[in-house]
């Protein structure tokens, strides 16, 4: 009888760190939704997504996804990334997030370290995602793929087919290339068993549908007649901030203005300009005009990526490689009306070089010497970049201060009505490089492996909107519109949009 028995060992006495290795075979046929080998992660113990993952994709698009994941509890953007050794964490924040995200099919192995007591292994409270790059080889090898996703191909489900709703319009198309083999120049150089290069080009261009429910002046009121808001309540009165006259306990009171309406006399011609970029009301809405205004379409993506790879053997003891890589994303979304003044286009780039050096000094002794620079840029674009203000009637002295190649559409706030050319929260003008130098020296001894080194690292960060874009931020209150005395409560709607009409901004 032959009896086949496999256990796992409760306690590991090879390494000093737990993990998972997943090898090139499940990277390259693991079914991936988005092509980043980054979601492979949690097939290691202890490893916990806290984001949607499926739109996790190769470059920069989805660094805050393919980065937002815990192990062990240590809570997410606590991990460290490397590639081929050195860091492929950006310096921005305090939050640890990937630099660059290579295609899957660049990959060789990764491990995910989720317990790692191992010295050389710091920076970080959570895991190590370490990724290793292909290589090429003695013959010639390549392959070319496209990955399509179309809404052309799906079905409605049962609730949507019922009441007639149709399928949002949504398109992917990733696609790509990679070659590799020995370095052959004819009649000058055969780098087979010596030199070996490898190259990955991978695209993705895809949409991401968008709706929105905005709130929109009416023609009436864009006439200065605000009357309609007196029939929800007087508390919606505006008062005339020309009759602004002192009372008793140093308070001002002012008029009301007759039916709410404000004279066309006095409607300011900047406002009259700037009003031409608000859509009119396509919707019922509320009666205090909210919620009047439906659009939709759709996040326009487009990324690139490029990894190069080149290996070199000088002895059977000495071997080095160097890998470039370079990867781009913009993304053009928020197009809320199709006026040019709301929209934005998000840019991220991130460049990557590696430089590793393996000598074997003798069969007990190696000598492991590395080099890594990453670097990251994340800009934001007003869509409307390039404006010329003094088609809104601003002066000719304000428009010379703002550069015509920088200058965009004013931000436009109104209180309870939609912002014109608003920024996306929290990005825009961040850069980050990190440097990475590190030597490790291993030596055997008996049933020992003793390893010691060192590793030198230089985070960069700074960031700033300022070279990319400037324009006026407007904003409007209802501070001198609100009365009869100066410290009544604002009106719940109206008052923010009155002070525009009537040329007196808050800020």
């Amino acid at each position: 009888m032959v009896e086949v028995r496999e256990e796992t060992p409760l306690l590991s006495t090879a390494e000093s760190s737990l993990g998972q290795v997943v090898d090139q075979r499940r990277v390259q046929e693991l079914p991936s939704f988005g092509g980043s080998p980054m979601v492979l992660v949690q097939l290691a113990p202890g490893v916990i997504n806290s984001t949607d993952m499926r739109l996790a994709k190769a470059g920069s698009f989805s660094i805050n996804k393919n980065s937002q994941f815990s192990t062990d509890g240590a809570g997410t953007y606590n991990n460290e990334f490397t590639l081929d050794g050195v860091s492929n964490t950006q310096a921005q924040g305090t939050s640890g997030r990937v630099g660059f995200i290579p295609p899957q099919t660049s990959v060789s192995e990764f491990k995910v370290q989720t317990a790692s007591y191992d010295a050389s292994v710091s920076h970080t409270v959570g895991s190590l995602v370490n990724v290793s790059t292909r290589s090429g080889g003695n013959d010639v090898h390549g392959e070319a793929y496209w990955w399509l996703r179309n809404a052309a191909f799906d079905t409605p489900n049962l609730f949507q087919n019922r009441v007639g709703q149709k399928l949002p319009v949504y398109q992917d198309n990733r696609y790509g290339f990679w070659l590799g083999g020995p370095v052959y120049l004819p009649k000058l150089y055969n780098g087979r068993n010596k030199t070996f290069w490898f190259y990955n080009w991978e695209a993705n261009t895809f949409g991401i549908p968008q709706s929105f429910t905005s709130s929109v002046p009416t023609e009436r009121m864009r006439n200065g007649d605000l009357s309609e808001l007196l029939a929800l309540g007087a508390s919606y009165q505006l008062f005339d901030p020309l009759t602004t006259t002192a009372v008793a306990n140093g308070r001002f009171q002012r008029q009301p203005i007759p039916n709410n309406v404000i004279p066309a006399s006095r409607i300011d011609g900047i406002a009259r300009n700037i009003l031409k970029y608000y859509p009119l009301p396509n919707q019922a809405g509320t009666r205090d005009a909210r919620n009047n205004y439906f659009s939709t379409g759709k996040a326009l993506e487009e990324t690139w990526v490029h990894l190069i790879r080149l290996d070199h053997a000088f002895t059977q003891n000495h071997r080095a490689f160097v890998r470039l890589s370079k990867d781009f994303w913009q993304e053009d979304k928020n197009r809320v009306f199709t006026t040019g003044a709301n929209g934005i286009i998000l840019n991220r780039q991130n460049e990557g070089l590696t430089v590793d050096d393996v000598i074997v000094v003798n069969p007990s002794f190696l000598v492991n010497f590395r080099y890594g620079l990453t670097y990251a840029n994340f800009t934001e674009y007003r869509q409307s970049r390039g404006f010329d203000l003094g088609t809104l009637g601003f002066s000719p002295s304000f428009t010379r201060l703002v550069s015509r190649d920088r200058a965009t559409f004013p931000n436009i706030q109104l209180g309870s009505f939609t912002q014109l050319s608003n920024w996306e929260t929290g990005d825009g003008g961040n850069y980050s490089t990190t440097h990475n130098a590190a030597a490790t020296i291993t030596k055997l001894r008996g049933n020992h492996s003793i390893r010691f080194g060192g590793d030198f690292r230089v985070y960069r960060e700074n960031q700033g909107r300022f070279p990319l874009a400037v324009s006026p931020q407007l904003a409007y209150s209802s501070t001198y519109v609100r009365g009869p005395l100066d410290n009544a409560a604002a009106q719940q709607v109206g008052g923010e949009f009155a002070s525009f009409l009537l040329g007196i901004p808050a800020g």
